[in-house]
């Protein structure tokens, strides 16, 4: 569990920019938001999808070239993105974060399988050995029993 402020750390952001996105993106973060006597806590999956969102954040501003900021400084803001194209944005980042998501659970999926095959195969190393004392003490119960 991670602090709002550790998350900053980790990220490399401001906490406000952190509270930002937690009310942007209530719906996506709240599942994996805890509060414990008024300290607000991410849960490792939370602190993925910040990361996320911040780097899709970071890759959109290092896009725009020095050339390309002075054209927008020049530019009149009569163009104002619509609304749809805003929402469409949204769908886009959120769908880009569930892959993210997707391809963690994929890799934990893949770590536990991993763990279940040494398991069952720790399992039949038990049992053998089991086996082998079972047929030794009845060996040794025939033979006293004779």
């Amino acid at each position: 569990m991670y602090k709002v402020s550790e998350a900053a750390d980790i990220i490399g952001v401001e906490k406000v920019e952190i509270f930002e996105k937690m009310i942007t993106h209530k719906a996506l973060l709240d599942p994996n938001i805890s509060k414990q006597d008024g300290v607000t806590y991410f849960d490792e999956r939370g602190l993925e999808i910040l990361k996320t969102l911040f780097h899709s954040s970071l890759e959109q501003n290092q896009d725009v070239s020095s050339e390309d900021v002075d054209i927008i400084k020049d530019a009149k803001p009569n163009k104002l993105k619509s609304r749809q194209d805003k929402e469409y944005d949204i769908l886009k980042r959120k769908l880009e974060i569930i892959t993210d998501e997707l391809l963690n659970l994929d890799q934990e999926l893949e770590v536990k399988d991993e763990l279940v095959a040494k398991y069952q195969f720790k399992l039949l190393e038990d049992l053998d050995v089991i086996s082998k004392l079972q047929y030794g003490i009845l060996k040794k119960f025939e033979r006293s029993v004779e």
